[in-house]
């Protein structure tokens, strides 16, 4: 059959929705589709949000009866091939992950959607590979940094990287980690940097002895150091307060009583965009002491630590897996509060080099962090729907 060259490019996301789109998903979709690439979501969860798709966006969500109605006629259709991948889920622990991709494989073949794209190696990552294997079809993923630590079932996910057609890494240091560490042949591997929007910036903050806000934007778990920094609060003068957001199991307020800072740490949970973006203009510093786990669980490149460069924050971070590919200075060494409060203290009494880092912050964002990948994105994958 030949393509109609009028048709548009279509493809598929399967993405989780479970508080919503994350952030870079949102900003990566709609500039697809402002580049002409119609994108059909296949969420593996959904859940409300701050960044849910646009009402013309094909959003495919199965219901119990849709789910049985395609798994029958797949089975009936296709019975060899059907009970040959449902067999390999179950060896593989992946049964729930089939379930979904069998919807997901009907879906795409009747809207005609020419490559699987999925955004993280874990259950979305599962659900593609089985839809190809059911369909054929190319699928693609983009790894970020958990799935290479603390995947959800490593066995599968080696087998969904050999079987993919392309990997998108969001930093070189992934994209050494899947070389080094899962085998996997470099050429197949693509570093495609996030995309940020650039934000209208305020007027610059007044100089002077006022507070100096430190804002923090991440999950409370463990390797976002949220205890490195509220232990090097504590080595601050009074007038330097922290501002936190978002949830997890981390318990930061008890942290913060711990180290006599309670009274200066702000904890603001989740936001919705408006509240998030008020947080990056009231801020002057942002801060993100990421560290490595004692299970080995290490970031690759933190998207808060791009949005508030697009902020034109100046940042002081560590030198951390793949955030010095980002982050030029501040850079202190993981899990020491004492250096991290020097850094800290260094920009809080420096207002002019404050300034001048937020803008160069700024700048780079604009460089490497701009619609210009998600052109190339596209590019790739007409090349892969081939």
């Amino acid at each position: 059959m030949i393509e109609d060259p009028r048709a548009p490019f279509q493809i598929g996301y399967v993405v989780s929705m479970a508080q919503g789109l994350q952030s870079f998903v949102y900003r990566e979709v709609r500039e697809l589709f402002a580049q002409g690439v119609v994108v059909h979501l296949f969420p593996t969860k959904i859940g409300p949000g701050p960044y849910l798709p646009d009402p013309t966006w094909p959003v495919h969500k199965p219901s119990l009866r849709s789910l049985v109605c395609t798994h029958l006629q797949t089975l009936l259709a296709h019975p060899q091939l059907y009970l040959a991948v449902l067999t390999e889920a179950l060896l593989l622990g992946g049964l729930m992950d089939f379930a979904l991709s069998v919807f997901v494989s009907k879906t795409a073949r009747e809207n005609k959607l020419r490559l699987i794209h999925c955004h993280f190696g874990d259950h979305k990552l599962f659900v593609g590979y089985f839809c190809g294997r059911l369909s054929g079809g190319p699928v693609s993923v983009t790894i970020h940094a958990y799935e290479l630590y603390t995947n959800p079932n490593p066995r599968l996910f080696r087998k969904a990287l050999k079987f993919v057609k392309a990997i998108v890494a969001v930093a070189e240091y992934n994209r050494a980690v899947l070389c080094e560490a899962y085998g996997v042949d470099p050429t197949k591997v693509h570093v495609v940097p996030l995309f940020a929007d650039l934000p209208p910036i305020s007027s610059p903050k007044k100089r002077g002895t006022e507070r100096i806000v430190i804002l923090t934007v991440a999950r409370f778990v463990e390797k976002k150091g949220h205890r490195t920094l509220l232990e090097a609060l504590g080595l601050l003068p009074k007038r330097y307060e922290a501002w936190l957001v978002g949830g997890g199991p981390v318990d930061v307020a008890g942290i913060a009583k711990s180290f006599g800072v309670a009274d200066r740490v702000r904890i603001l949970g989740r936001l919705d965009d408006s509240g998030l973006q008020a947080s990056y203009r009231a801020a002057n510093i942002f801060c993100l002491p990421s560290e490595t786990t004692q299970g080995g669980d290490r970031e690759g490149i933190p998207v808060s630590l791009m949005e508030a460069m697009a902020y034109g924050l100046p940042v002081v971070a560590t030198r951390h897996a793949g955030v010095p590919e980002l982050v030029s200075e501040v850079l202190v060494e993981e899990g020491d509060p004492e250096g991290l409060a020097r850094g800290l203290d260094k920009l809080g009494s420096d207002p002019a080099l404050r300034d001048e880092l937020g803008r160069r912050n700024r700048e780079l964002v604009r460089s490497r962090f701009s619609h210009e990948n998600v052109l190339r994105l596209r590019t790739l994958f007409e090349e892969w729907a081939q």
